[in-house]
């Protein structure tokens, strides 16, 4: 049973003190996931991470569907779920889906570019894919759209294990097999939020 402790509704994230975009995570908390990242990515085999993948979406989209705009577009403050930083934690259900909209696009094109040997010059920042509070119900049917495409892309594609890496900033150098297990939990976390936002 959701408490008084995991949400409470307010007008908008600047109405609560938050660390700023990019802060981070504890340190522990940090170090605890990129091993567990590291052990899922070693141990967990494609499919079965798109499985995850695809699986936490959908749980996305059967709860943010049925919303009227109202309630979608509110942010609600909730105790931040582990893995996710304190400055995400006042979301709308909208903001929640385009931040998986934003970071879905950016991920499956780093997959690309990994498996096929290249890797870019830019760093990764968790700064870059937070969410407008403009965020509306269309970003439903872009996240549909979005799922669609990575179904379409990952299906032709072989083993994503090994060759070029690129550099995430809390948790290390991933090949494309470790960006989709990012993927894929990343997805998990956001589902609880959901959960948490919406009761």
């Amino acid at each position: 049973m959701k408490t008084t402790a995991d949400t409470a509704s307010v007008p908008s994230s600047r109405s609560t003190t938050l660390a700023p975009p990019g802060a981070g995570l504890p340190w522990f908390e940090e170090l605890v996931l990129r091993n567990g990242l590291r052990l899922y990515s070693r141990f967990t085999p494609r499919d079965a991470m798109l499985k995850k993948f695809f699986s936490q979406a959908e749980r996305v989209l059967e709860m943010v569907a049925p919303l009227d705009e109202t309630r979608g577009r509110t942010p609600v403050l909730v105790k931040r779920v582990r893995g996710m930083e304190d400055s995400s934690r006042c979301w709308s259900p909208y903001m929640i889906v385009r931040h998986l909209v934003m970071v879905d696009k950016s991920l499956l094109g780093m997959i690309l570019l990994l498996s096929s040997g290249k890797t870019l010059n830019r760093k990764v920042s968790p700064a870059d894919v937070k969410p407008s509070p403009d965020a509306g119900p269309e970003v439903i049917e872009e996240f549909r759209e979005l799922l669609v495409r990575w179904q379409e892309t990952l299906a032709g594609m072989g083993d994503l294990r090994g060759g070029s890496r690129h550099l995430h900033p809390w948790f290390g150098k991933l090949d494309a097999h470790g960006w989709l297990a990012l993927a894929a939990v990343h997805h998990g976390i956001h589902r609880k939020q959901m959960e948490r936002v919406i009761g």
